[in-house]
């Protein structure tokens, strides 16, 4: 009796064991087993990336090449330039492009030494030419006029793409000063910040271009620097207002006194000058300048020498193509 007790109880229990081992082995297969719609994969959609125009048009001048082919010489303001602006525009194989839109930039005003630039469409020729005609130029400048395909938009962007495509010619209007003269005011001052003398080396680079009609008005006290109103003023009571067609007037200093170099090779200085100019009729404001220049020399007095030259000469390139 207890020996097959002792049977009925084996079997039993080994029977629950099988139970319980394929109830595990077989649970997480059922909790793992991802659902057919997980397994389907989603085919993957096309995309298609569409060319801008601004694209396109670029692509469009593959081979185009735009050159200058002539432009005038400098004249003085109020002159007309005695020939038109060319320019040629050819495709890839050196054949002119006829018909071809070129759209011109010029200087067409300027206001408180700002330039402002008009902008004109012209289509080539049969040889691939376009002229340009300015108008009289009523102001002094030296700029540039540009030639490039008429861009399809707007776009910003445009302008840095089609840079490649771009042709300049030099845009040069002297100052009349060389026909009506002016009266200069400029002072010198040295490296305590003190007024000196009258800027010798601004009239000499006056004088060395060929412009004579320049020299130190008749108001020498310093006490006017500083004073344009002033200064205008009493000049004009003294000579009038069409004796000559500008007052020049400013001052010359150190921004950076003679200082010896760190390799003992020699000295260097910063010398800027401050320029304004009126027109001796009305006293209006019509220049107004900033110019510095860093200067090196063996000693002192090559340093400062050569500063002051070199600073009058780019004082007065700046005054003839921007008075």
């Amino acid at each position: 009796m207890k020996k097959t007790m002792k049977k009925e109880t084996l079997i039993f229990t080994s029977t629950i064991a099988m139970i319980l081992f394929a109830s595990c082995a077989s649970a997480p297969e059922a909790d793992n087993a991802p659902s057919a719609a997980h397994h389907k994969e989603k085919a993957p959609k096309a995309i298609i990336m569409q060319e801008s125009k601004e694209d396109s048009f670029i692509k469009s001048l593959e081979g185009i090449s735009v050159q200058k082919f002539s432009s005038p010489k400098e004249v003085v303001k109020g002159k007309n330039f005695a020939a038109p602006f060319v320019f040629s525009v050819t495709k890839a194989d050196g054949s002119p492009a006829e018909g071809f839109a070129l759209t011109i930039e010029y200087p067409a005003s300027k206001a408180d030494g700002t330039i402002t630039f008009n902008k004109t469409e012209i289509l080539t020729d049969a040889e691939g030419k376009i002229s340009f005609t300015a108008e009289q130029p009523a102001f002094a400048v030296k700029s540039t006029v540009k030639a490039y395909p008429t861009p399809i938009s707007e776009d910003a962007s445009l302008a840095e793409r089609l840079k490649p495509f771009t042709a300049e010619a030099d845009w040069k209007v002297k100052s009349d000063l060389a026909s009506k003269g002016a009266v200069l005011f400029v002072w010198d001052f040295n490296e305590k910040d003190r007024p000196v003398n009258n800027s010798y080396n601004i009239q000499a680079e006056f004088r060395s271009r060929g412009i004579t009609m320049v020299g130190n008005g008749p108001i020498g006290e310093t006490s006017y620097i500083g004073k344009p109103k002033a200064l205008y003023k009493d000049t004009y009571d003294i000579i009038g207002g069409s004796a000559y067609g500008y007052l020049i007037y400013g001052t010359i200093k150190f921004d950076q006194p003679v200082t010896a170099l760190e390799d003992e090779s020699g000295y260097y200085c910063i010398l800027k000058a401050e320029i304004e100019a009126v027109g001796m009729k009305k006293g209006d404001v019509i220049y107004s300048s900033v110019t510095t220049y860093e200067s090196k020399g063996k000693n002192w007095n090559e340093c400062v020498s050569k500063g002051k030259e070199k600073l009058a000469e780019l004082v007065v390139s700046d005054i003839i193509y921007g008075l």
